[in-house]
């Protein structure tokens, strides 16, 4: 479950992943407050879906442990080369450009899986899915704002007036 539910959400933000992660925070930052996560039961992944085409988009979001692992392995590569005592720039260049490629190759994958599913799928449903899938980019939107918001700009700042 909260696989399709990453799934769906990377799909409709692709845009805003596609962006780098901002760095880890410095062991300071541990001491400001910390925001509370709350855990919102919603139903069944695209509920307004019909049993039957809940199915099908299940199908067509079925995990691929390969491409993770080498997803994760090219990012292993990368933190490697940064961390390195002596930075090669091109190294690491050569790194991101193959972390990208697999990526994309994932990205590209799984909107084909998709595309195959919601052909599958009846007018009814697509319109669900469609309208699911803006509510639920719209609900993560929110919350990586609300997150933002409660950070401190800089760890330095935690203390000081805004």
């Amino acid at each position: 479950m909260k696989t399709m539910i990453l799934a769906i959400a990377a799909l409709a933000a692709a845009p805003a992943m596609a962006q780098t992660a901002p760095p880890a925070p410095p062991a300071a930052a541990a001491a400001a407050p910390k925001m509370k996560m709350m855990r919102v039961h919603r139903g069944p992944m695209f509920g307004n879906v019909s049993a039957e085409g809940r199915a099908i988009l299940r199908e067509s979001m079925k995990s691929d442990p390969e491409g993770r692992a080498a997803v994760k392995a090219a990012r292993d590569r990368i933190n490697d080369l940064v961390a390195a005592d002596r930075l090669d720039t091109a190294a690491l260049k050569r790194a991101m450009e193959d972390e990208r490629r697999l990526v994309d190759a994932q990205h590209a994958k799984r909107q084909a899986s998709l595309l195959a599913a919601i052909q599958k799928l009846t007018p009814a449903d697509r319109k669900a899915f469609a309208e699911d899938a803006r509510k639920s980019r719209d609900e993560v939107e929110a919350r990586v704002i609300r997150w933002r918001e409660g950070m401190p700009h800089h760890p330095k700042d935690a203390g000081e007036p805004k």
